[in-house]
């Protein structure tokens, strides 16, 4: 904030008036006072309407403030100034994950990557939203390049763990988790990882240790919640998992749905037949209670 003021002082240009006050609003906005952070960024705007990365503040405090259509409105107001550069595709393709709308968020994050190849957050979320859609040749390259560039950082490696599960490289996966667990073992990445891997190959009491661990250390895996449901089910412990289940399907109804219910646990061929088996017992718990 010192510097912040400090640069604000000395500043004799509009547009470097305006990069210290976005510059002192963030520092307002870590310390928890949004609305002196909000203060500082709409006067950035004034001495400086094209300044993308204040747009792109505001619309981080309304998101904040869950205000999600302002959000959104002033990331593509920092498009619009700055279309060639990334900042306010990165920003939105974030908000647009958030809601749910990742097809949407897959060409704005393609655009953002092409702006800035060094952006690599844009590029783990890209090949994130590409291994979901299967296209997993292209997003294991774009994860190998993030974590080549950042090996520490875990949910690009864990990325690649669930991509060696999807192609069937159990051996590979375990390997990873191995090594992130040994590295990390307070980390939920690791443990969810290897709790798929015990999953496929059939050794349920060891892959529910690992849920348990991960759910732990990170309690809203909605992965390890359905991973949990399904192992319990096979187990005969049937009203753990149907508890587990209706808990997880009220917050997030698409996974009561066989193919979203299998791709958050990476279903081996021959899961999916017990997978469909449960969903049809278990539905019925989703109903409402007749009324009298």
């Amino acid at each position: 904030m010192a510097r912040a003021e400090e640069d604000l002082r000395r500043a004799t240009k509009p547009e470097d008036r305006s990069w210290a006050l976005v510059e002192l609003g963030e520092a307002y906005f870590e310390k928890g006072e949004a609305d002196k952070a909000e203060q500082q960024f709409k006067a950035a705007l004034e001495a400086n309407p094209g300044n993308a990365e204040a747009y792109v503040a505001m619309g981080q405090i309304r998101i904040a403030q869950h205000r999600l259509p302002l959000a959104e409105e002033a990331f593509r107001n920092a498009m619009r100034v700055a279309p060639n550069q990334a900042v306010g595709y990165s920003a939105l393709a974030q908000l647009l994950i958030k809601t749910g709308r990742d097809a949407e968020a897959r060409g704005v994050l393609e655009k953002a990557v092409a702006l800035d190849p060094s952006d690599w957050q844009s590029e783990y979320q890209l090949a994130s939203l590409l291994g979901e859609a299967g296209e997993v040749a292209q997003a294991h390259d774009m994860l190998a390049k993030v974590v080549a560039q950042n090996p520490d950082f875990q949910p690009a490696r864990e990325q690649l763990g669930l991509d060696a599960i999807r192609r069937g490289d159990l051996k590979g996966a375990a390997a990873d988790a191995e090594s992130l667990i040994g590295k990390h073992p307070q980390a939920a990445e690791g443990h969810r990882i290897m709790a798929l891997v015990l999953w496929r190959q059939g050794d349920l009491e060891g892959s529910l240790t690992e849920c348990a661990m991960a759910l732990g250390i990170d309690p809203e895996s909605k992965s390890m919640e359905l991973l949990q449901s399904i192992e319990l089910w096979r187990l005969d412990r049937k009203r753990d998992a149907q508890a587990i289940f209706v808990r997880v399907a009220k917050e997030q109804p698409s996974v009561a749905n066989a193919d979203v219910f299998c791709r958050l646990v990476i279903c081996g061929a021959r899961d999916i037949a017990s997978v469909d088996e449960f969903l049809r017992k278990n539905r019925f718990a989703l109903l409402p209670p007749p009324q009298p």
